[in-house]
C-alpha cells in the first residue's frame, strides 16, 4: 500500500531534545509492571491534578455533558466529569502496554465481547468497516482487533517526531496499515477491497473540511460525517459497531462488538449517517463517563449560532 503512514526511527531521537519523551516512555514502562490497584489510585490522583490545573478542558467536559444530559443535576454530570477524567487518566497510564505487553499479557488485560458479530462476516469472505468512537479505551479495543484481523485505521501525524513514530509503532505492532487522514478516501477503499478491516472513528467535530450535515446527536444538531453510508457501499461491506471501556473491578479492558447495522448503506447518505450517529449514541450511553467529553465536539455550529465553548 503506497500510502502507508510508517514513520522512521531517526538517530536524533536520541538526543537531548527528546530526552523528556524518553523519559515519560520509560514512566509508563513502570506502570506495567504494578499492580492494577495501584495504578488505578495513581490515575485517581492524576484526575485531581487535571480537574485542578486543567479548567479549560475541564470547562468543554462540563460543556459537553450539560448539553448531553439536561436531565441530569448539576451534582450528577460533576460526578460524571470527576469519573471520565479518572478514566482518561487511567487510559494514559495503561499506555505502555500497547508500546510493550506480550501477547498473553495483552490477554490477561483485553476481554473481547462479541466476537461473533466480526468473526461470522470475516470468514464468510465480506468486507467490514467497524464502527467505533473515542473512548479512552479505544487503544486496546484497535490492538485487539489488529491481533485478530488484518487492519487499517487514519492517523493524524503529531508533532513530535519521536512520540508520533511510537504511537505509530504501537498501532502497527500487529496485523496493522495506518493511512494519513489527509490521504484521501480512495486508499482507504482499496486497502478495504483487500480484505484490510477498518477500524472507523467518525465523531469528532471536523467543521466545514469535510462533507458533513447537521444531524441530531443526543437530540443537539451536530455537523456529522456522511461518508460511511458511501464508503460501505464502494467496498460492499457491513457495518459492525463496536466500543471499548474500562472495566475497574476487573482491570481490563472489555472490547465490545454489536451486531452489524441492518438495510445499511441505504443509499441515501444523509439517512445513512443518521443511522450512525444513533448507533454511536446507543453504545456512548452504555457506559456515557467513559466516553471523550473533552472534545469539542459541537464547535461547528448551524449559521447563526455561536459555538457553546465561547461563554
Amino acid at each position: 500500500m503506497e500510502q502507508a503512514y510508517k514513520p522512521k526511527f531517526e538517530w536524533r531521537f536520541l538526543g537531548p531534545d527528546f530526552w523528556l519523551v524518553w523519559l515519560s516512555v520509560g514512566f509508563l514502562w513502570v506502570m506495567t509492571l504494578l499492580p492494577g490497584a495501584v495504578r488505578q489510585r495513581l490515575a485517581k490522583w492524576l484526575a485531581r491534578y487535571i480537574l485542578i490545573r486543567h479548567r479549560k478542558r475541564r470547562q468543554i467536559v462540563e460543556t459537553n455533558l450539560a448539553m448531553c444530559f439536561p436531565d441530569k443535576s448539576d451534582k450528577a454530570r460533576q460526578v460524571m466529569v470527576r469519573r471520565f477524567f479518572e478514566y482518561a487518566s487511567m487510559a494514559l497510564l495503561d499506555y505502555g502496554l500497547i508500546w510493550f505487553a506480550r501477547p498473553g499479557k495483552l490477554n490477561r488485560r483485553i476481554d473481547i465481547q462479541g466476537v461473533e458479530h466480526i468473526e461470522n462476516p470475516y470468514l464468510s469472505d465480506r468486507r467490514i468497516i467497524v464502527l467505533s468512537c473515542h473512548t479512552p479505551g479505544l487503544e486496546y479495543g484497535a490492538i485487539a482487533i489488529t491481533r485478530r484481523y488484518p487492519t487499517v485505521g487514519l492517523v493524524k501525524p503529531v508533532r513530535n517526531a519521536l512520540y508520533d513514530w511510537l504511537v505509530s509503532r504501537g498501532r502497527t505492532r500487529f496485523n496493522s496499515k495506518l493511512i494519513e487522514r489527509s490521504a484521501g478516501i480512495r486508499h482507504v477503499v482499496r486497502a478495504i477491497r483487500k480484505k484490510n478491516v477498518f477500524y472507523y472513528l467518525p465523531d469528532e467535530d471536523m467543521g466545514n473540511k469535510q462533507r458533513s450535515e447537521f444531524l441530531p446527536f443526543f437530540e443537539i444538531p451536530t455537523a456529522s460525517l456522511t461518508t460511511l453510508g458511501r464508503l460501505a457501499n464502494m467496498t460492499h461491506a457491513v457495518v459492525v459497531p463496536c466500543i471499548t471501556h474500562f472495566n475497574r473491578r476487573k482491570d481490563r479492558y472489555e472490547v465490545k462488538f454489536f451486531p452489524a447495522l441492518k438495510n445499511f448503506p441505504s443509499g441515501d447518505d444523509v439517512v445513512d449517517a443518521r443511522t450512525m450517529n444513533q448507533a454511536l449514541e446507543a453504545m456512548i450511553r452504555e457506559e456515557p463517563e467513559q466516553y471523550m467529553w473533552s472534545f469539542r465536539l459541537f464547535q461547528t455550529r448551524p449559521e447563526g449560532e455561536s459555538s457553546p465553548y465561547e461563554r
